[in-house]
């Protein structure tokens, strides 16, 4: 089971760090990786490494893009062909260059954050003497511009026929967050419960284990290998370019754990002059006088130092970070280090070449459930100590070694290597895992008619541990193809399936086929419609099905006939942009859902529990964004409203831990420089202990204020402003007290 961790204080991790490994445990282990997968990958890398990068001789779109207000240059926007797999990022001049396979004219669409869309006509002959110049508008605030996720291909979120919503780099910044974790609930139809990612009620609370929804990073899955959870830490803040969330399911293009949406987290090119950020925070936790636990000051603190250049011919950022917190509550706190290094050799062509490793080591201390309800913020006595260590190292490449007009071909390699150890009371869980896997997707174009993706997925992951029983490891192979079709310059569809295999050793695998379909009609030029019919699945996580252990004072044991989940689902949506000054996305959504997997009571075993396929529900409701810039440049609002009614098709009752209306909103003024974010959530109808238990609605304020001084960004920011005390959707476990943080950035 997903036994996360706990805490007493920096002091108490440090001193008991030196505890060494599982005692009294049986150790299974596996044969390490084969030799053979490890000479695939690394001659695999040399390939792709030794590609060529430049473009054949021939003719050449020249221009450049500059800011239309300022007439300054706008580096780093993406000027993309339309109807081809060709594009540009323009240089710190604005400038860009792309290589086309004849005369003639073409149509350019330009994206960059902070500005509004363009699309013009070029004719390489033309441009040869005179580049051809493109302006772009400042934006009120940010929309979504482009999405790379949703089809695989880059597309207008307007363009795809499943709903897109998109957090820039810019907007996260602003937000002032320690981690994506605290970005992600003001994005349209994003719901957390207790830290527990939910996109349109698709997930309830599964502590740390199988996630429905698949993280990514620039295109690589981003979860951890034995356990199938997100790893938000490992995920990187000063150098987003944007965050897109795909909502419904899409296993037809992503596979597993895309059941409820894909949340794919893309990175910036490395590009222009030497730059440096650093970035440090320090926040103070109030705790109110009722619930004091202790004399020490109980604080938040964290360093960051990112650092970009050309060297040779390659641009490369490296970054490295520390952070720690003392927790709000006893047990709470964690320190973290984490680094991570990118190396991109012709960023700014049709073929850049990516390769990054990334990698972190977590103290995290747990805090599993309240002491009483008048000391809400304590821990039993028993549980005072227990915490738990996480390391992850990613290595991976991405590499576009062939693009011409009517042909793209882009692989991922991947290898990722995760480490897990408890220091509980009750139990010293450990496992290891590495997870070798590669991504391969070849797409044909046709010149608007068309837009064929076909390609494939194959991973092995070995494991080590202590408490699985047997300790299997996996295989996952994936064949999909993908028509984008466009039936007239107002129509166009989508149609795909995908077949996956997924095997863990000594079980019976799963083979599922996943289609989708799909339709977008710009009713208006300023109005888009849409409806999608897709099929999502997950497999069962390694810890899911084979964990035998005891946490908490409960026995789990494995359940080796554990299968699969899956859901259908369909939805209508519609984006409407009247002006500048407003923007509008709705959706209507559906979904069945089948063989959801829960913890419940094993047969026959009283007080054991273990991971079952017990549930079927459906979960329909409405999903609404709104952007509306009230004053120009002075007063912005920013607004989202979910609604789900969600049913357990075996008892009738509301699925455990959704709230049936939730609503966030934003109201800023004066590009952020002072703003209030609202969260709320009505009560959870639904959980899946202690129901007697009081709930209520919960309804949190923050409000964040911003400066410059001396070159500097200086951001403070008041959570929980009002000092609500709230339970955090999961039963006896409070909500956060209200903090205070202040937020440094220099760029140089």
């Amino acid at each position: 089971m997903a036994v996360a961790a706990r805490s007493a204080g920096t002091e108490r991790l440090e001193r008991q760090s030196e505890r060494s490994g599982p005692v009294g445990r049986r150790t299974t282990r596996i044969h390490p990786p084969r030799r053979l997968a490890r000479t695939t990958l690394f001659a695999l890398f040399l390939l792709l490494a030794g590609a060529p990068l430049t473009a054949q001789a021939g003719p050449t779109i020249r221009g450049v893009v500059v800011d239309d207000q300022e007439g300054s240059p706008v580096m780093g926007a993406e000027v993309l062909v339309q109807s081809t797999p060709l594009r540009a990022l323009t240089g710190d001049d604005g400038s860009f260059e792309i290589p086309v396979p004849d005369e003639g004219t073409y149509t350019l669409f330009v994206i960059a954050d902070g500005f509004g869309n363009a699309e013009v006509t070029a004719d390489p002959a033309a441009t040869a003497s005179e580049p051809v110049r493109i302006s772009l508008e400042p934006q009120l605030f940010n929309v979504p511009g482009v999405t790379v996720t949703a089809s695989r291909t880059t597309v207008r979120p307007g363009d795809a026929p499943v709903s897109v919503a998109i957090l820039s780099g810019e907007e996260i910044q602003r937000r002032d967050v320690t981690n994506l974790k605290e970005a992600l609930p003001f994005a349209q139809g994003v719901t957390f419960n207790a830290g527990h990612l939910d996109i349109r009620g698709s997930s309830g609370f599964a502590r740390g284990v199988g996630s429905r929804v698949l993280m990514l990073l620039d295109g690589h899955r981003a979860l951890t290998g034995a356990e199938s959870r997100i790893d938000y830490n490992i995920l990187p803040l000063l150098d987003v370019d944007r965050v897109e969330i795909v909502k419904g399911p899409n296993s037809t293009l992503w596979g597993t754990n895309a059941m409820a949406g894909v949340v794919n987290v893309i990175t910036r090119p490395p590009l222009g002059p030497p730059r440096t950020a650093v970035r440090g925070y320090y926040g103070v936790f109030d705790t109110p006088g009722n619930l004091d636990f202790t004399d020490e000051r109980l604080s938040m603190r964290g360093l960051q130092i990112q650092h970009s250049r050309q060297v040779g011919g390659a641009g490369v950022t490296v970054f490295a970070g520390r952070e720690g917190s003392d927790g709000f509550r006893q047990n709470g706190g964690q320190e973290r280090w984490h680094w991570r290094a990118k190396a991109v050799f012709g960023a700014e062509s049709s073929k850049p070449l990516e390769v990054f490793a990334s990698g972190k080591r977590e103290d995290v201390e747990e805090f599993f459930t309240w002491l009483s309800p008048e000391r809400r913020l304590e821990v039993d006595p028993a549980d005072l100590g227990d915490w738990k260590r996480h390391s992850d190292l990613i290595f991976g490449l991405t590499a576009t070694p062939v693009v011409t007009s009517t042909l793209k071909l882009q692989l991922r390699p991947q290898v990722q290597h995760v480490r897990n150890q408890n220091y509980f009371h009750d139990n010293e869980d450990s496992h290891r895992s590495t997870r070798y896997g590669t991504d391969l997707q070849l797409s044909f174009f046709s010149g608007g008619r068309h837009a064929v993706t076909v390609g494939g997925e194959a991973s092995r992951t070995d494991v080590t541990s202590n408490f699985l029983s047997p300790t299997p490891d996996v295989t996952d192979l994936a064949l999909f193809v993908q028509d984008e079709i466009g039936f007239s310059e107002r129509l166009r569809g989508s149609a795909g399936i995908r077949l996956d295999s997924h095997k863990a050793s000594v079980v019976e695998g799963d083979l599922t086929l996943n289609p989708k379909i799909g339709l977008v009609f710009d009713a208006t030029p300023d109005m888009s419609l849409r409806t999608s019919l897709s099929r999502g699945y997950r497999s069962p996580s390694v810890v899911e099905q084979f964990t035998r252990t005891t946490t908490f004072g409960f026995r789990v044991v494995p359940n080796l006939e554990l299968r699969g989940e899956s859901a259908w689902a369909g939805e209508v949506g519609t984006t409407i942009v009247p002006n500048e000054r407003l923007w509008l996305d709705a959706g209507l959504f559906w979904s069945e859902y089948s063989g959801l997997i829960e913890v419940t009571g094993a047969p026959n075993q009283p007080l054991t529990f273990q991971f079952r396929n017990v549930a079927e529900a459906r979960v329909r409701g409405l999903d609404a964004g709104m952007r509306v810039g009230v004053v120009p440049r002075k007063l912005n609002l920013h607004a989202n409203y979910l609604f789900i009614d969600s049913q357990d098709l075996d008892t009738g009752r509301p699925l455990a831990y959704r709230s049936r209306h939730n609503i966030t909103t934003t109201l800023s003024g004066w590009a952020d420089l002072l703003a209030l974010d609202l969260r709320h959530r009505s009560e959870a109808e639904t959980v899946l202990a202690y129901p007697l238990d009081e709930r209520g609605p919960i309804t949190l304020l923050d409000l964040r204020l911003a400066l410059e001084v001396m070159d500097m960004d200086v951001r403070a920011k008041v959570e929980n402003l009002l000092q609500a005390e709230y339970v955090d959707v999961q039963e006896r476990n409070p909500g956060a007290t209200r903090s205070f943080r202040v937020t440094v950035t220099s760029r140089f």
